[in-house]
């Protein structure tokens, strides 16, 4: 029946994430969507007959409040000023962000919040965004909306790019690395491009930690899932890719792909955990930016995605095979 179509809100829309959500949502008719967008943004969502858009700010209430009032049975939210557009400050209302987004589910009575979080560490204090994020967990956890967390580890589109690839964000509507915040422009100006065409790649700390590197693709994919699993209610998991790979273990997979050497540049730790305090008062979301980069390169994470993978029928991407699809796409 039509009215049991879900009806999802898409809360952080002109994101890299969002935008993927969106476009799996228009090749699906069996799910109808609203984007939750910015007045000034210049997001153009997918031209699809269930898709529309809700232009808002989600620190103010009533706005949030009026997208979920158009009957949305659940709400998929990717919002985050941890990489701010300009004008923006790291992370500085992202706790309103959500208290207005859970408060908007429980009057409206949302029957499923979706949520993307960081993955887990011991170090989670050391990192702002991760402290922020799990203050937003807690906070969905206690406010009695039916909720799943996904804990995500880096992403291959943002990460890649990060040790140089510039074929992993060519032709990406809105990457998270070319935002307003100048000191991501500022590192993709100087570093995109020198994976491929020179053959450089920048790995944190000795690039020999493995992490478990998930495309935005699968994500998405994964979050979409989730909303018509109900098993996956009240739940937080771990979400990873299909292998957890080294940081030098990536790099020589482009060097295979591209046939040729590429020339691992360490960042020590010390030299990131260094950069992190100099930037801290001055320019908090680069010192976060550090921060992550020095977590990456020295803790490893990479949960079991079999028993999720199965459950929600999924098959994964691996590193080789995004990076070489990137590379087809891009022609580089």
């Amino acid at each position: 029946m039509e009215s049991m179509k879900p009806n999802v809100l898409v809360i952080g829309a002109s994101g890299q994430l969002g935008g993927a959500i969106l476009r799996r949502i228009a090749i699906d008719r069996d799910i109808a969507a609203t984007a939750f967008v910015r007045s000034d943004s210049n997001f153009e969502s997918p031209d699809a007959v269930n898709i529309s858009r809700h232009t808002g700010d989600l620190t103010d209430f009533e706005s949030v409040n009026a997208a979920c009032g158009k009957n949305i049975s659940h709400v998929i939210a990717t919002a985050s000023s941890i990489v701010p557009r300009k004008g923006d400050s790291f992370g500085a209302d992202d706790l309103l962000f959500y208290e207005n987004i859970i408060r908007a589910c429980r009057e409206n009575h949302v029957r499923h919040l979706i949520y993307i979080s960081a993955f887990p560490s011991p170090f989670d204090d050391q990192v702002p965004e991760f402290v922020i994020k799990r203050q937003i967990e807690q906070m969905i956890v206690a406010s009695g909306v039916p909720y799943t967390i996904f804990r995500g580890a880096a992403f291959m589109d943002i990460y890649f790019a990060v040790m140089g690839s510039r074929a992993v964000i060519q032709g990406v509507g809105h990457p998270t690395l070319l935002r307003g915040y100048w000191l991501s422009r500022l590192w993709s100006s100087l570093t995109s491009g020198i994976l491929e065409k020179y053959g450089i790649a920048l790995v944190p700390g000795n690039g020999k930690t493995r992490q478990s590197f998930i495309c935005i693709d699968d994500v998405a994919n994964c979050m979409l899932a989730a909303v018509n699993q109900p098993t996956l209610i009240n739940q937080i998991i771990d979400l990873g890719g299909l292998q957890a790979v080294s940081w030098r273990e990536v790099a020589d997979l482009y060097g295979h792909l591209l046939n040729k050497r590429v020339i691992k540049i360490p960042l020590p730790i010390w030299l990131l955990k260094s950069l992190e305090m100099l930037m801290r008062k001055s320019t908090p979301a680069g010192a976060n930016m550090m921060s992550i980069l020095a977590l990456l390169g020295h803790y490893e994470f990479a949960p079991d995605m079999s028993q999720l993978t199965n459950q929600l029928q999924i098959e994964l991407s691996d590193s080789r095979s995004f990076i070489a699809r990137k590379l087809t796409e891009s022609k580089l």
